[in-house]
């Protein structure tokens, strides 16, 4: 386990041991500035020597992996896990807008039709940009850190056509179900010879609509396997909830995703070398002999085709969450109110050290017994005392940050939960 180290300006220096960093705390040469990952500052001029550190990042529209190595070992290493509820989120805040706004000024309009930002040119879908400025984030904290001199970055392709259709190949990609047809409704209509699907005629309404399966807002997509010929009659029917239609969700919208994030990369001015899965794949299996995991496919984009590091035992796990939440009262007639501030000091998501171990404060009481939990959700406990024998290690932020250890005892990775970097320093 390193120490960070960064001088009187802040410019980022070579890491240091851990037995280093204590001389200098102890000294008074040095402060802490930063837990998780631990770093210190240093409170004297320093020579600002530094040796080349190549960083790198494994994108991805679910886990992104990130590494940095200089002289033979690896330095840094990083697995996030991005927001996937934005959507859902969104929603959840329109209808608490819209209840509060009917509830506290019942006849001020709506505002949805004059925001700037719906309209803007280049604009990017919430829940992309969230993932995309996750990129970027972990790029400045790295550089933060480390002097880092060179970014590789591997940047995934999918072929969507293969993906919905495994057999394609050859010309096979030019005679595509659309052929021949102006979009895709004039396809679904004929697909479904201009019949409605639900009552077959039955209701003797000619006007023929193309109906999404699973809803866009639920993940559904616009592809002719997701949409469905139905009468005038029957639509209205399905939005008033006489009847249901069921469906199966996008394989493709994670690739769709990568796509996206792919191309706002490129033009975002970042500068890298572009890698590919092949070259990850052949470095980190051939040569560097390590399991699939994200980081460790950084470790291996950081890396040239004949060279072997010195891998780190620790990993820095991440998590993105919301910033706060919207709900302020809950009940029949929201007649209870929800704390959403501090609860005897504590806040939602803030780590802490407990007498029934460290976690993350998932839900709060007001007798004083919260409940906490790990990086993930998972329960570690139900009902824990934080007024009495309860520390908390660090505040809420929109990215949970925990240190592990890692044991490859079985063909998998496997995590324990190590302590503060704190106590490791200064013990």
């Amino acid at each position: 386990m390193l120490v960070f180290v960064i001088n009187q300006n802040k410019k980022p220096l070579m890491p240091c041991k851990p037995s280093k960093a204590r001389k200098l705390l102890q000294a008074g040469k040095a402060k802490v500035i930063r837990n998780t990952p631990f770093t210190i500052k240093l409170l004297f001029g320093s020579s600002g020597y530094t040796q080349p550190v190549i960083a790198g990042m494994d994108t991805g529209s679910k886990v992104v992996g990130c590494a940095a190595i200089a002289n033979g070992k690896v330095l840094y290493q990083s697995e996030i896990y991005l927001r996937e509820n934005v959507s859902k989120k969104m929603e959840q805040r329109k209808m608490y807008r819209r209840t509060r706004r009917g509830r506290k000024t019942r006849y001020r309009p709506s505002r949805f039709a004059n925001r700037g930002n719906s309209t803007k040119e280049g604009r990017l879908a919430p829940s992309i940009r969230s993932k995309l400025e996750a990129h970027f984030r972990e790029k400045r904290l790295v550089e933060s850190l480390l002097p880092v001199t060179g970014w590789k970055v591997e940047l995934a392709s999918f072929d969507i056509h293969k993906i919905t259709n495994p057999e394609v190949s050859g010309i096979g990609y030019q005679e595509g179900d659309l052929k021949g047809f102006y979009n895709v409704k004039a396809y679904v209509l004929d697909r479904d010879g201009y019949t409605c699907q639900h009552c077959r005629g039955k209701s003797k309404d000619s006007r023929l609509h193309c109906h999404h399966i699973v809803f866009r807002s639920q993940k559904g997509t616009d592809a002719p396997e997701n949409l469905i010929t139905l009468c005038e009659t029957c639509h209205k029917a399905l939005h008033n909830g006489e009847f249901k239609l069921s469906g199966n969700k996008s394989k493709t919208k994670h690739a769709t995703e990568i796509g996206i994030l792919k191309s706002q990369i490129r033009k975002s001015g970042w500068s890298f070398a572009e890698t590919f899965g092949y070259e990850t794949k052949y470095r980190r299996e051939q040569v560097l002999k390590l399991l699939k995991t994200h980081y460790f496919d950084a470790v291996a984009i950081c890396c040239r085709d004949d060279q072997n590091v010195e891998v780190e035992d620790s990993v820095l796990l991440k998590r993105n969450v919301s910033k706060g939440d919207y709900q302020q009262r809950t009940g029949k007639r929201s007649e209870k109110k929800i704390p959403t501030g501090k609860l005897f000091g504590l806040r939602k998501f803030d780590l802490v050290k407990t007498s029934k171990g460290i976690g993350f404060v998932k839900g709060k009481r007001s007798s004083g017994f919260f409940a906490i939990s790990d990086l993930f959700g998972n329960k570690i406990s139900d009902s824990v005392n934080v007024k009495k024998k309860c520390r908390r290690l660090s505040a809420r932020s929109t990215t949970l940050v925990q240190m592990v250890q890692m044991t490859h005892s079985s063909p998998t990775c496997h995590f324990r939960q190590a302590g503060t970097v704190e106590e490791g320093v200064s013990c």
